[in-house]
């Protein structure tokens, strides 16, 4: 990784760290969380967001279709996407009976809507002695007093018999209920009394959400409401089973798959109708009734259309990893609409016909980085038997930008049934481009390099595979040699005409440059010019226009990348010159005075604004003086001055020794060195300036540089330092450069790192 590194670099990093952590995972070995993060901080947030919206994920997913498999699979009653577990019946005549009536009149009630074509269970001829026996009793649900109850037991208007399913959240029963003698699926939520208020949220939410919308395919909710603390709704109890049980047995027959998928969209368009977008669409998700009919369910993670606020507000990555939307996986609940379910469908069908889902990887994370990054699979691929139109149609729901997909899940559901009466699709297969983008992409060498699931390469892709490698590798070799004898001339040479940036003439910086220039000349025979300039702000300018190879100036400018530092040069102290008689005790008694700050391009001027906002100051607060100390006219004024400038120098220290002004000190420097890194603590003496400071006075100093473009060659770095550290007489006043190569944050020039790097071997 190199020292300032790029974006694209950065990403690389990150990628890399994560993918060793699921390689851990993924081999079963324990990795504390908490010690992975702290090794690396620069990520840490960034890698806790990602690992627990993949917990959440794994959670909410359920159980694998594998899981399923090994489930009893001799009933076939099925609700909600719920996976169905073991019934939970026991001898009745065991059971107590706590005494609570059976009808809740407190409960919210939604009347069922007349629905056509639905064939939903018959009605029971209801009686205690069915559950009970002959003068048993029927146990109360668990209140948040008591921890279990037997099944069955009374709920309020129901006698929950048996347990339907668990899911990541809710657990349905069946039940009767005792008003209108008919079963019913009850669905709570799975930590009961102790449910989270956004686990009561979510759950209300799917029950408004499913009860605005009568359609024969979409489950119907009867009653809703709280008993004994436990929040449920009761829907109807769906003979049957589900899309996720039928494909364990493997694809289906193309036009049962298609007809499947037709009917689910329309219901689907239904519901967008009324605002409603369910993002939670997948196999388990789908019932299939007595009537081989679909009835889709679990509106859990519903959004309404136009919503500001929701449950997923702040971009928590929500729904089922194999057949969440791009957006979805990304978190961007912003962008999660119509498109979002159309792409599930499209997973769904996609399942079906080819007995898995488009993206399936060992673990959730890994699924998830797969829906964001890869182009999905095309359908012939795994099933070469598929119609193209169908592959056509599939390819257009798993684009990954939604706009791409169908407009509306009535466009899909009408090419489906186009498709199934043998007429043309309005859908286009991809251009030209993508199919070759495709095929590139799973030429193994970019599939493995790219991350990507490899299909089995054809005759054509290996033969372009080994051809890429040949032109690489040439390519490379050629590359390596050009870069590497280019680097050596231009880094073994100097500029034809070496030009320093300095400062104003007379000043420190200015003679500095001079001194240099003169040890350069004799050293190489070239001949340094050193230019006047305005300060800091136009020597940065100079050096980034190239008009200058070479800039002397303040720590507080260099803020680009573009630059790199030479070496340290002197420590530069901050001085607040007040005149004598003036009641100005701190910094802040100087907002609303004439204060001159420096002129506009000098370092002084920047370092005394970043000192100025530390204390919630600005240029606005001030009437700012466009001078430096040392301008004709601004000492007789006795304004308050700025000067960052080397302490005891000639002509500035007679501003202090007169007695016209003094030194005002800095309380709060030690908490300003936390806050602006460029900032040093720095403290006058007393007896300083020859005896003028009384008491030692706290300030804060800057450091002085020496500069060069970040791509100079290293020839000119190495002349500025042979001539700053190994002539006679220019070391005095400076930075020794045993200090400079222990200072630590500086952005060096990799040529001025590496003789550092020497002098801290000799030193030690």
């Amino acid at each position: 990784m190199t020292e300032n590194p790029s974006e694209d670099e950065l990403t690389e990093e990150f990628d890399e760290i994560l993918l060793g952590f699921l390689r851990e995972h993924d081999a079963k070995k324990v990795v504390d969380r908490k010690e992975f993060l702290q090794q690396h901080p620069q990520f840490r947030d960034r890698l806790a967001q990602l690992l627990e919206t993949a917990d959440w994920i794994e959670k909410m997913a359920g159980p694998t279709l594998a899981e399923i498999a090994d489930q009893d699979t001799s009933r076939v009653g099925s609700i909600a996407g719920e996976p169905i577990g073991s019934a939970e019946v026991v001898d009745a005549s065991e059971v107590v009976n706590q005494g609570q009536d059976l009808y809740d009149p407190n409960a919210a009630t939604i009347d069922a809507p007349a629905r056509p074509r639905r064939m939903l269970s018959q009605d029971v001829d209801f009686s205690l002695s069915e559950f009970t026996g002959s003068g048993g009793k029927i146990s109360e649900f668990p209140s948040l007093e008591n921890s279990q109850a037997a099944l069955p037991c009374r709920f309020g208007d129901y006698i929950l018999q048996r347990v339907l399913g668990r899911g990541g959240m809710g657990v349905v029963y069946l039940a009767t209920q005792t008003a209108l003698n008919r079963e019913v699926a009850v669905k709570m939520i799975r930590s009961g009394a102790l449910a989270s208020d956004d686990e009561v949220d979510r759950f209300y939410r799917e029950a408004r959400s499913v009860a605005k919308l009568t359609h024969p395919s979409i489950v119907t909710i009867y009653h809703c409401g709280e008993s004994n603390g436990h929040h449920y709704f009761s829907m109807d109890y769906i003979p049957g089973t589900d899309l996720s049980k039928i494909l364990v047995e493997g694809p289906l027959e193309t036009k049962r798959a298609v007809k499947y998928v037709m009917d689910v969209a329309r219901a689907i368009h239904y519901a967008h109708s009324f605002g409603v977008v369910h993002r939670d669409l997948k196999p388990a998700n789908v019932l299939i009734d007595e009537s081989d009919h679909v009835v889709i369910t679990d509106f859990g993670l519903a959004k309404q259309m136009g919503a500001e606020q929701g449950l997923t507000a702040t971009g928590a990555t929500i729904g089922t990893p194999s057949y969440m939307s791009p957006e979805q996986a990304a978190g961007k609940s912003e962008a999660q609409g119509i498109a979002t379910d159309v792409y599930a469908m499209g997973a769904i069908l996609f399942a079906l016909l080819t007995g898995k889902p488009p993206f399936q990887a060992e673990s959730v994370m890994q699924t998830i980085m797969l829906v964001i990054n890869r182009p999905a699979p095309q359908v012939r691929q795994q099933q070469a038997n598929i119609h193209v139109d169908l592959e056509t149609i599939v390819g257009k729901c798993l684009e990954k930008q939604p706009h791409l997909r169908y407009e509306s899940a009535a466009h899909l559901a009408d090419d489906l049934e186009r498709f199934l009466n043998g007429h043309p699709i309005e859908a286009k297969p991809p251009t030209l481009m993508r199919r070759a983008r495709f095929w590139i992409e799973n030429i193994p060498i970019v599939a493995a390099l790219t991350g990507g699931r490899q299909v089995e390469p054809s005759r054509s892709q290996r033969w372009a595979q080994n051809l890429f490698l040949t032109i690489a590798t040439g390519i490379l070799a050629i590359g390596l040699l050009g870069n590497s004898l280019w680097d050596q001339f231009r880094n073994s040479s100097l500029p034809n005409r070496i030009t320093i940036a300095s400062g104003s003439p007379g000043g420190m910086y200015y003679d500095l440059a001079g001194k240099i220039s003169d040890r350069m000349r004799t050293g190489n025979g070239r001949q340094p010019t050193v230019t006047a300039t305005g300060g800091s702000v136009e020597n940065l300018k100079q050096l980034l226009d190239k008009h200058a190879d070479v800039a002397l100036m303040q720590e507080s400018t260099v803020r680009t990348d573009q630059v790199a530092v030479v070496a340290p040069l002197f420590f530069e102290p901050i001085h607040i010159l007040i005149p004598r008689g003036t009641e100005i005790s701190r910094v802040t008694d100087l907002k609303g005075q004439s204060v001159v700050l420096g002129s506009k391009d000098s370092g002084t001027r920047q370092a005394s604004l970043k000192l100025l906002k530390y204390f919630g100051m600005s240029e606005k607060d001030l009437d700012v003086v466009e001078s430096d100390w040392n301008t004709v006219g601004v000492r007789e004024r006795r304004l308050p001055m700025f000067a960052v400038i080397k302490a005891e120098q000639p002509g500035f220290s007679e501003l202090i020794t007169s007695g016209e002004y003094r030194l005002l000190s800095i309380a709060d420097a030690p908490n300003m060195t936390l806050a602006e890194p460029m900032f040093r603590l720095y403290q006058f003496p007393a007896g300083a300036y020859r005896g003028s400071l009384e008491a030692p006075v706290t300030s804060l100093a800057t450091a002085a540089l020496m500069v060069v473009r970040r791509d100079a060659p290293s020839r000119l770095v190495e002349e500025c330092l042979k001539a700053l550290y190994e002539t006679q007489g220019l070391t005095d006043g400076l930075i020794a450069k045993e200090m400079a190569a222990e200072w630590q944050g500086l952005p060096y020039h990799p040529a001025a790192r590496r003789y550092f790097e020497e002098v801290a071997k000799r030193v030690d």
